[in-house]
C-alpha cells in the first residue's frame, strides 16, 4: 500500500515539493525566506510541515547543488520526529568569502533542501558490560586504509 505523507504549506502561492523524476528518492523544497541565526548560520524556511503517517518519519538534507553557492548542511541530516508539525528550515552554514546573507537570498525560489520519508524501525535497548568480538573490532577512523 502506498503510504502518504501530509504536507502544509504555509505561504500563499509558494511552490509544492515535488519530486523532479518519478523515481527520485526526496522531494525538493524551495527556500521561501532566510533567516539569520548568527554569523554565517542562515535557517532556510521551506515553508512547509509535514504529517507523516504512523511508522514513518522524514529527513531532510541539502541538495547536491548547494555546493555551488557555498553552503552545508550545519547537521548534516535534519531527522523530522513524526510528532513534530512546525515548519521545516535547513539550517546552513556559509563557507564562502562574499556576504553570506545576499548569497542566501539570492536563493530564495530556487530548490535548496530534499525531504525523504523513512520507515522507523522500533527497537529496544540493552545495557550490557559486554558485545561479542567482531572482524574489525574498535579500528575505526581510517583503520581499513584510506
Amino acid at each position: 500500500m502506498m503510504q502518504k505523507l501530509k504536507i502544509k504549506c504555509h505561504y500563499p502561492d509558494m511552490p509544492r515539493p515535488v519530486k523532479a523524476h518519478g523515481s527520485d528518492s526526496g522531494l525538493d523544497l524551495t527556500l521561501i525566506k532566510v533567516i539569520v541565526k548568527r554569523d554565517n548560520i542562515y535557517f532556510f524556511d521551506t515553508g512547509i510541515s509535514v504529517e507523516p503517517p504512523a511508522g514513518y518519519y522524514t529527513e531532510l538534507y541539502p541538495r547536491s547543488s548547494i555546493y555551488k553557492h557555498d553552503f552545508i548542511m550545519t547537521n548534516s541530516i535534519g531527522i523530522i520526529d513524526n510528532g513534530y508539525r512546525g515548519i521545516l528550515y535547513l539550517p546552513m552554514r556559509y563557507l564562502g568569502n562574499g556576504d553570506g546573507k545576499a548569497e542566501a537570498e539570492s536563493l530564495i525560489g530556487t530548490r535548496v533542501g530534499q525531504l525523504v520519508l523513512k520507515r522507523l524501525e522500533a527497537f529496544e535497548i540493552d545495557i550490557v558490560e559486554d558485545l561479542s568480538e567482531s572482524e574489525r573490532g574498535e579500528g575505526g577512523f581510517g583503520s581499513s586504509g584510506s
